[in-house]
């Protein structure tokens, strides 16, 4: 008896603590939202007997929507999901959210939700909330109380990273190789469909800017292959994290290890080629840190501000830059790290000098005096300031210090500074770095006869390879488009601009025509080739023909590899033809769209994509008739 008593006395002490268990509450907690991280903030979770509630407040264009689809579930580390049970505010600062249904964004752009779920256990310490297997389904990941620290474990293999002292760039020499990138992503989880990025330059032998998005493997790893014809600066990085500036070379291999954090400091560590530099300008390139070390230009405008006359504009300019030089070289940097962050300051101070009424009218000092950044009535604003700074054609000449060194090439600033425009002896004084920018211009389409000129003038024999291997891939690539019965590429040079449309369209007589104005280059373009493949589908028995319109703004690689993709006759025309068609449209943008009855009449027009219900309804009306 007595033992019973004591069973049932422990089961009623049990019961009266499960009675008294209090909510468990995480004001303000930390999550990762990837890309979303400017739309949604995670204010508040509730681990409740009965249910789960997270918190959420929406920062949204007004008049936009958002929707949280009904097979929403939160997961806790063990697998086990708890599903989404509904959406019903808590509070009149909240507004009740329907799943599955479109919640309008109200006039302030913000909304507060509240997202309840089936109750997880009170001591979880962690949880992620994804929307399922869906089509544009987003996740927060790593939801925790603000108050627990993670500590993060490195993998053994990266625990004992050891950089080099220093290290200098490589003085610019043609070296035709691939560069190997591999990143292992800490923290990460399959369903957080993450992409690693690689671009912002355009490699030697083709005209089209390099990037790619390349999604990360279960395990969080991921490798990228980059051709290079020289050791280059490119910009890494993953939406919702951070990107960064590293260099790259052919022939090398550099391995990047980064988290899953929601404090933009994803990158840990760096091995393989220029290890410690990349390293640096992970840390020296982050915004804060490097305004911090540097300065900005909020700090520029205020000072040259203060100036009273062109000539005092000019020295407070040329102190900024004298003084940044002198920071960035008084650092623990490796000396590579501290010639592309000269490079950059210099470019940014001949922004500042020869274009100095645009940078200028960028700013203003508000009621709080504080500095603010607006393009509002700026070009009233360049207009008041249009004399502040005019330099003469002397004053326009400048000899670089940092941007046309035999390293230069190194560096992103230096494809994009004009070297020969303010130094007239820039090639004089390397002409090696000169023949690589002669490179840039013989891949224009356009000018083939200068490339040809070119290869005759240039001295460089590695410089020559580079042009000669473009035109060869061109010649190639036009040989490859003269077999296919749907592309037309440079076969309609010959007729006048003011014929062309007429030309292609008599091409269709006695069927419905509907024209895409695109380039490879635009997203809503692309965007709209994908939303039309579904429903150009069910017409491929019906009497119309797509017709792709692009021009030589288009890398004529890409866009072959491309059209692959786009069912559909594909012209390729001249600078001339296609602003004439665009004008004969009264465009001024792109896509342009036109459809025209089996007559030859033109019967709609519409200038960016309208969705495709608007296109279902035109065609219709025309293969009726």
């Amino acid at each position: 008896m007595k033992n019973l008593f004591t069973v049932i006395l422990l089961a009623l002490v049990a019961l009266t603590g499960q009675a008294k268990m209090k909510d468990v509450v995480w004001e303000q907690p930390t999550a990762f939202m990837g890309a979303s991280n400017s739309t949604f903030e995670i204010t508040k979770v509730e681990l409740k007997e009965t249910e789960t509630v997270l918190h959420v407040t929406a920062i949204y264009r007004p008049g936009r929507w958002i929707r949280f689809a009904k097979e929403s579930f939160v997961q806790t580390p063990d697998g086990k999901k708890y599903a989404f049970t509904g959406g019903a505010k808590t509070n009149e600062k909240e507004s009740d959210l329907t799943p599955d249904s479109l919640f309008w964004i109200p006039e302030s752009g913000i909304a507060h939700l509240a997202l309840h779920f089936k109750p997880v256990p009170q001591d979880t310490k962690v949880l992620d909330f994804s929307e399922g297997d869906i089509d544009g389904a987003f996740g927060f990941w790593n939801i925790c109380d603000s108050k627990m620290k993670q500590k993060l474990v490195l993998p053994a293999e990266w625990q004992d990273v050891k950089y080099a002292q220093d290290e200098t760039l490589p003085a610019a020499k043609i070296n035709k190789g691939v560069a190997t990138i591999k990143v292992k992503m800490l923290g990460y989880k399959p369903g957080m469909k993450l992409d690693f990025f690689v671009g912002g330059f355009t490699p030697l032998g083709r005209k089209e800017s390099f990037e790619k998005m390349l999604p990360f493997a279960d395990d969080g790893t991921v490798t990228v292959e980059v051709p290079l014809w020289l050791t280059r600066e490119v910009t890494v990085g993953v939406y919702g994290l951070a990107f960064s500036s590293i260099v790259i070379a052919p022939g090398q291999e550099t391995e990047i290890l980064m988290k899953i954090c929601n404090d933009n400091k994803p990158f840990v560590a760096y091995k393989g080629y220029m290890a410690k530099t990349n390293m640096d300008l992970v840390n020296m390139k982050k915004a804060n840190e490097y305004y911090d070390f540097i300065g900005n230009d909020d700090e520029v405008f205020l000072k040259v501000k203060e100036c009273k006359t062109k000539e005092e504009r000019m020295q407070c300019l040329q102190n900024i830059f004298d003084q940044r030089v002198a920071t960035i070289r008084k650092s623990k940097l490796t000396t590579a790290a501290q010639d592309l962050l000269c490079m950059l300051e210099e470019s940014n101070y001949m922004e500042w000098l020869h274009h100095f009424k645009f940078k200028y009218s960028n700013y203003f000092v508000g009621e709080d005096g504080k500095v603010v950044w607006s393009q509002r009535d700026l070009f009233e604003n360049m207009e008041k300031n249009k004399d502040l700074l005019t330099l003469s054609e002397e004053e326009q000449t400048y000899s670089w210090k940092f941007l046309n060194e035999p390293t230069s090439p190194c560096s992103q600033e230096f494809w994009e500074a004009l070297l020969g425009v303010y130094d007239p002896k820039a090639a004089e004084k390397n002409d090696y770095n000169n023949e690589l920018r002669c490179i840039e211009t013989a891949k224009n389409p356009e000018l083939e006869e200068i490339a040809k000129m070119l290869l005759e003038t240039m001295k460089h024999e590695d410089c020559k390879n580079v042009i000669r291997e473009y035109l060869a891939e061109q010649q190639r690539i036009a040989d490859e488009l003269s077999n296919q019965q749907t592309v037309f590429y440079k076969e309609l040079d010959d007729v006048a601009p003011e014929n062309i449309l007429q030309t292609i369209l008599d091409r269709y007589k006695g069927k419905v025509v509907l024209i895409d104005i695109w380039a490879t280059w635009c997203g809503p373009c692309r965007d709209g080739h994908k939303k039309m493949k579904p429903w150009k589908a069910t017409l491929k028995n019906e009497n119309i023909q797509f017709v792709y319109i692009t021009s030589p703004t288009s890398p004529v690689a890409l866009w072959q590899e491309m059209i692959n993709d786009i069912d559909g006759d594909h012209y390729y025309l001249t600078k001339e033809q296609y602003s004439y068609i665009l004008d004969k449209y009264e465009s001024g943008g792109i896509p342009t769209y036109a459809i025209y009855d089996k007559q030859g009449n033109q019967t709609f027009k519409q200038i960016g994509f309208p969705g495709l219900d608007i296109f279902v309804q035109e065609v219709d009306k025309v293969l009726k008739k």
